[in-house]
């Protein structure tokens, strides 16, 4: 294999011969198409740089494909450390950044992959963070403008953020208080009908910060208002009493008749986790309580027909209806649950962000 890549390697060089490059690619494509292909190119430092050097070819079929085999190369974790040796992720955030790039929608796609791995999205989170590299506001400005590029719609950079905020760093950048807006533009994606893909990703991003404790009173206040987001895709079309209306959050009352939950059961079962989350501290669960969430989350389990789901609002319930712990447990993150009872009842000692 070895010989074969070194073969195809003499044919893709920048200035070769057109015909040369575009047989060549057509072999990468095959070779990246399979799990030991992919394996023994990673393996090729060389290939692996020739493959990001053609991304700028001024043929665009050319670099189309090129493009197309580091997607199928970002498939393996050993995708991440060749990345990260060739500093390659602000040159291709910089790619994304042109409105003029016909293969931003490929390298978003890549970034997801890349990003699903901790590796990954630690080295993101680095990248973004560096001076001279495309930042977090503007990736957020990008996803939220529809016209930034005729050719692109950036779905997957939801699911670059939901991936990156594994990583504590990366949920700090979203949860600082001086650029509120990072959090707010996103807030109404998540019951955007035209993409699954754009709904689940900010979904899981808003879970993911969910984990930071100390930010829940100023994710559930006026600056950025998130219990609305996280409780109207699991609405439907039910009617209150005029005293419960009153008490639902603005945004939940008088709902209409055609009012839809979200039809993924994975995104309500996220959505209901977030909630839980939110839960942890006895001023959270009280604003939750006093907002009625027990109401939207009573008529979801009444249809719900997914078993996990179901089964996730019987807890959130549990929490909602439940009297309050003793005092030193206002705190339910903070709770040390023993290693014996753990092991009993098969539960986790510590719960991690999910992409």
């Amino acid at each position: 294999m070895t010989e074969q890549l070194n073969e195809i390697l003499r044919f893709l060089a920048v200035k070769e011969r057109l015909d040369l490059k575009a047989v060549a690619l057509e072999c990468m494509l095959r070779l990246t198409g399979s799990r030991d292909g992919r394996a023994a190119v990673l393996c090729h430092r060389e290939a692996v740089k020739a493959l990001m050097e053609l991304t700028t070819d001024t043929q665009p079929l050319i670099s189309r494909d090129a493009h197309l085999a580091l997607l199928n190369l970002s498939e393996q974790e050993e995708f991440v450390a060749r990345v990260a040796e060739l500093q390659a992720i602000p040159k291709f955030l910089q790619i994304v950044a042109d409105p003029a790039c016909k293969e931003a929608d490929k390298l978003c796609m890549m970034f997801s992959n890349l990003t699903r791995h901790l590796s990954g999205a630690e080295a993101f989170t680095k990248a973004i963070a560096t001076d001279g590299c495309v930042s977090l506001s503007q990736l957020v400005h990008i996803f939220d403008r529809k016209d930034f590029n005729k050719d692109a719609n950036f779905d997957y950079l939801a699911a670059v953020f939901s991936n990156i905020t594994q990583v504590k760093a990366a949920r700090s950048y979203f949860l600082d208080r001086s650029s509120k807006t990072l959090v707010s533009r996103l807030l109404p994606y998540t019951r955007y009908e035209a993409s699954l893909v754009r709904r689940g990703g900010i979904v899981g991003l808003l879970k993911n910060l969910t984990f930071e404790v100390d930010a829940h009173e100023w994710l559930l206040s006026e600056d950025v208002d998130l219990l609305p987001s996280l409780l109207l895709p699991l609405a439907g079309p039910e009617q209150f009493d005029e005293e419960e209306m009153q008490k639902l959050p603005e945004d939940l009352q008088y709902l209409p008749d055609d009012k839809k939950r979200e039809e993924d059961p994975d995104i309500r079962k996220i959505l209901l986790e977030a909630l839980m989350k939110l839960c942890s501290t006895k001023s959270s669960r009280s604003y939750l309580k006093e907002k009625q969430v027990y109401l939207i989350v009573r008529e979801l389990h009444a249809q719900e027909r997914d078993r996990e789901v179901a089964d996730t609002c019987d807890k959130l319930v549990h929490m909602l209806i439940s009297d309050e712990p003793p005092t030193e447990m206002d705190n339910l993150a903070e709770v040390v649950i023993p290693e014996d009872i753990a092991r009993k009842f098969s539960m986790p000692l510590a719960t991690s962000c999910v992409s």
